[in-house]
């Protein structure tokens, strides 16, 4: 992760560039415990899941997040991709 990433997301969200879903999806990921699939996200915001893949992948290309993998989803069964939040950025572990 790049050193200027908190100065990075403190500008995207002071500038307005960062849309309001996508700060939504960031917290629910915060309190996900720093990662989630985007059902587990869809999920916890009780939305549509086709309102949360378009702002995972607008993050991962803002350098937000990043795809840490896929993880068996419990309802479905099927591998879902998880989406992590860099570290360095939102001090998890």
């Amino acid at each position: 992760m790049r050193d200027t990433s908190l100065e990075a997301y403190a500008e995207l969200v002071q500038s307005g560039k960062l849309q309001e879903m996508e700060r939504k999806v960031i917290n629910a990921m915060v309190n996900l415990k720093g990662a989630a699939t985007n059902y587990e996200i869809a999920e916890y915001l009780k939305i549509p899941i086709n309102q949360v893949t378009g702002r995972t992948h607008s993050l991962c290309r803002k350098d937000l997040i990043y795809p840490n993998g896929k993880i068996k989803n419990k309802v479905t069964g099927k591998p879902n991709w998880q989406y992590k939040l860099h570290t360095t950025l939102f001090n998890f572990k």
